[in-house]
């Protein structure tokens, strides 16, 4: 018999005057009972419906061993609902040049780059680069960039809610980018525009001829605007030596930058990288070098191209204190060519200070006054 056959029995004979009372109470629980039983039946599938749903953690290899080919080569991830996406790039053979990046695209087909850009070398424990985004996408993708003549182990670790914490290798990925890695000194290298991990400039750039070096070359930091292409531009001037050469990045708004190498003639391959300063990190844009001068004769504070960075008028006198961007051979006399600045002093009593100019100065710094005051020039 059925439950409800059950059921209606029970309070037929529950209702009917002629049943026997002492079998009243027995009755009343086991129609209980049966009541209970198919509540419980209706609400089970409600409550499995509203149980969370849990996504197990995807590992994925998504190459391995796969030549580069100098162009973008794209591997789609088997996307199950995951919202914390990490990449990881092994190299081996020669690179010289490369990216990683991990891209999302929306249920419409269109495509964002969802992850920090990584110019990748070998920078802890032979991986790469580890790059980490977050979001939900239908589909997700990951981007690799790089030169012919090595190959790539590309894998994907993805979560559904687990936050990503910038830490270890992957942090190193953020902040470290090798630009060149054993790329030709002798010719002229465009390193490509990469979003800044934290929109600013400030940081220091490595280079090493790997062996013979050779004069005249130099480095070019640029922070790219698309509207104006360019809004600043630090130019830093090679030495003719192997050892490695550190050039101070000055702190500016740079939301995207480009590395340029410009050769000085024949010399062995080169090796670069920018190391981005962390938020928090004391940024000392001098390196300790300045010039203190009281006389009114032309000084070369640089011989040769750098940045300067301000001028300190400690104590002043009715004249001017002008910039000019020359050499040391011509900065001599009165100079009257490639004025980039003059500050004017009316009096001993004029209020003085630091003025800021963060300025490249391609041929060198040159700085003559018209009368004797003492000022402080800090420059790289």
């Amino acid at each position: 018999m059925t439950k409800s056959a059950q059921i209606k029995g029970l309070r037929k004979a529950l209702a009917n005057r002629k049943t026997p009372r002492a079998f009243l109470p027995s009755m009343k629980k086991r129609l209980a009972k049966l009541m209970a039983g198919i509540v419980l039946a209706l609400l089970a599938p409600m409550a499995r419906a509203q149980t969370p749903v849990s996504i197990v953690p995807s590992q994925q290899v998504l190459a391995t061993a796969v030549a580069c080919t100098g162009g973008v080569q794209s591997f789609a991830v088997s996307n199950r609902n995951q919202t914390q996406h990490s990449a990881t790039l092994v190299f081996t053979g020669t690179v010289t040049n490369s990216e990683l990046q991990i891209q999302g695209v929306d249920s419409s087909g269109n495509t964002f780059i969802i992850s920090p850009t990584a110019q990748a070398g070998v920078v802890f424990g032979g991986i790469s680069a580890i790059v980490n985004a977050s979001g939900y996408y239908p589909a997700v993708n990951v981007l690799v960039t790089c030169s012919v003549g090595g190959t790539f182990t590309l894998t994907y670790s993805g979560s559904q809610a687990t936050p990503l914490v910038q830490g270890g290798a992957g942090f190193l990925s953020l902040i470290d980018q090798q630009i060149f890695t054993g790329a030709g000194g002798g010719s002229t290298q465009n390193g490509p525009v990469f979003p800044t991990p934290f929109g600013n400039s400030s940081g220091v750039v490595l280079f090493k001829y790997a062996s013979s070096a050779v004069a005249g070359g130099s480095l070019s930091v640029l922070c790219v605007n698309t509207a104006t292409s360019t809004s600043e531009q630090f130019l830093f001037l090679i030495a003719n030596t192997t050892a490695q050469q550190t050039f101070k990045v000055p702190p500016a708004t740079c939301a995207q930058a480009q590395l340029l190498y410009t050769s000085g003639g024949a010399a062995g391959n080169i090796t670069d990288e920018y190391i981005f300063d962390a938020p928090g990190t004391a940024v000392n844009t001098t390196l300790g070098s300045y010039a203190h001068i009281t006389g009114t004769t032309a000084t070369a504070v640089k011989g040769t191209g750098g940045t300067l960075v301000s001028i300190t008028v400690n104590t002043p006198a009715a004249g001017t204190i002008s910039v000019f961007d020359l050499a040391s051979g011509s900065c001599t006399g009165t100079p009257s060519t490639n004025t980039v600045a003059v500050i004017t002093a009316a009096s001993a009593t004029d209020a003085h200070g630091t003025f800021w100019y963060n300025d490249s100065l391609q041929n060198g710094i040159c700085i003559k006054a018209s009368a004797g005051m003492d000022f402080t020039v800090s420059y790289q």
